[in-house]
């Protein structure tokens, strides 16, 4: 929703009011026609997120006569929702302690994807013209304590020793990036950066069709059936009907195929952006530019765009209830972070959703009939569903499944998938009481 306040007379000089800051700034999208009648292809493509428009556009490269359906528009859903960080990092693990989950040679492939994943974001929006305010200036992870420092040392050491742009900034010199006095150092990914995300899933759309892909809008898959070695996806004006089929609709999935149910979990989050900066307000906070996502229970994360607006987020909760309250915490961190801002203004509050893994690592599921879902967001959802896109599109142009870097197995799901629900914001209830 766009918050205003008549008497604020900044808050008159935001963007035109839309549901979130993405949505008034980027780009229109493609013009995509809701499908009508029956259309075949080899391989049909559900979700029109990153990933989907990622696969549907690789294998259109490739030749392969392909279909993209989307129930809304291009980017509706979590890809267009997020805060538009580009990093090339994981989560939880490093490249280290990967080899004793997956195996070395698994995670040598996983950790070469996820580290070279930012250069595909960017090497697309380059090769494609995809205007996306893209910034290619660097991802931090910063330091809350001397024991975390210490360990992101070792961390940048061996993405370093790996051959990547990545290091470790100490307390003063992260002071002067971010304009914040809270951090002991950071860690620094050379490769990393920050776009809109709308504008970017709505570039990667056009260069699909341009490519030859045929995508549909506005039209939900109500019936997803297969027989006689073919999948066929009805909605309410089409249906198509095709050999090979990849589902790329994140949390949608599970409404899709039966085995995908009670397989990842919601993480709720409130968006925000503040009005334009004042110029005094540029030259303190993060003047540099980047982007940065710390390490404490109750994360911060902070960018700008082009125009100023200083993007940030906080994980929903039990405690912070209504549009009011959120409007509230939203300053209230934005000033407990920088000095800078010490009666700051929020033009645009959203929602959005980081579907998460129980691993936090990416997924990729094997259906059986040559069906295959992404499952990839864990809050690293650019980045890695650009790269597995690509790689997707390359398995099932060359038939080799070697192209995936990540593991495919059979879906699993969660126990107690209903109670398991509810833990995120449990958790991020009870890191807010601790902040």
């Amino acid at each position: 929703m766009k918050v205003s306040r008549e008497a604020d007379v900044a808050s008159l000089l935001a963007p035109p009011a839309g549901s979130s800051l993405w949505l008034a700034t980027a780009p229109a999208g493609p013009a995509l026609p809701p499908l009508a009648g029956e259309v075949q292809a080899d391989t049909l493509v559900i979700g029109g997120g990153i990933a989907g428009t990622t696969t549907a556009l690789h294998l259109a490269e490739a030749g392969i006569d392909t279909v993209l359906l989307e129930a809304g528009q291009v980017g509706d859903g979590a890809s267009g929702q997020s805060g538009g960080v580009i990093a090339p990092d994981f989560i939880r693990h490093t490249p280290e302690t990967l080899g004793r989950v997956l195996g070395r040679q698994a995670a040598t492939r996983l950790t070469q994807m996820i580290g070279g994943s930012a250069r595909d974001v960017f090497g697309l929006i380059e090769r494609h013209a995809i205007d996306c305010d893209a910034h290619q200036d660097g991802f931090y992870t910063p330091a809350h304590s001397e024991g975390l420092a210490e360990n992101q040392r070792r961390y940048a050491n061996q993405w370093h020793s790996r051959g990547y742009d990545v290091g470790f900034i100490e307390a003063e010199a992260a002071r002067a990036t971010f304009g914040a006095d809270r951090y002991c150092g950071a860690l620094y990914f050379g490769d990393g950066g920050r776009l809109n995300p709308l504008a970017y899933a709505r570039g990667l759309a056009r260069a699909a069709a341009r490519q030859g892909a045929r995508l549909f809008a506005g039209s939900p898959v109500v019936a997803l059936t297969h027989a006689a070695g073919q999948w066929r996806a009805q909605t309410p004006g089409g249906t198509v009907i095709a050999r090979r089929l990849v589902l790329a609709a994140n949390g949608g999935n599970a409404a899709l195929h039966p085995a995908l149910r009670r397989t990842a979990l919601p993480l709720q989050v409130i968006q925000f952006a503040s009005t334009p900066l004042s110029p005094a307000q540029r030259q303190e906070i993060m003047p540099m530019g980047g982007a940065f996502t710390d390490k404490v229970p109750y994360l911060f994360t902070a960018r700008l765009d082009g125009s100023g607006h200083l993007i940030s987020a906080f994980g929903a909760s039990f405690l912070v209830r209504g549009e009011k309250a959120a409007l509230r915490e939203a300053e209230r961190r934005l000033k407990q972070h920088f000095a800078a801002m010490p009666d700051p203004r929020i033009a645009y509050l959203w929602p959005g959703t980081a579907w998460v893994n129980p691993s936090l690592l990416p997924e990729v599921y094997e259906l059986g009939d040559d069906a295959f879902a992404i499952q990839a967001c864990n809050g690293r959802g650019i980045t890695v569903n650009t790269a597995i896109g690509i790689e997707m599109a390359a398995m099932l142009a060359r038939g080799d499944r070697d192209a995936l870097s990540v593991p495919m197995r059979a879906p699993r799901p969660i126990r107690f998938h209903a109670a398991a629900t509810l833990v995120p914001k449990m958790l991020m209830s009870m890191a807010y009481l601790s902040n």
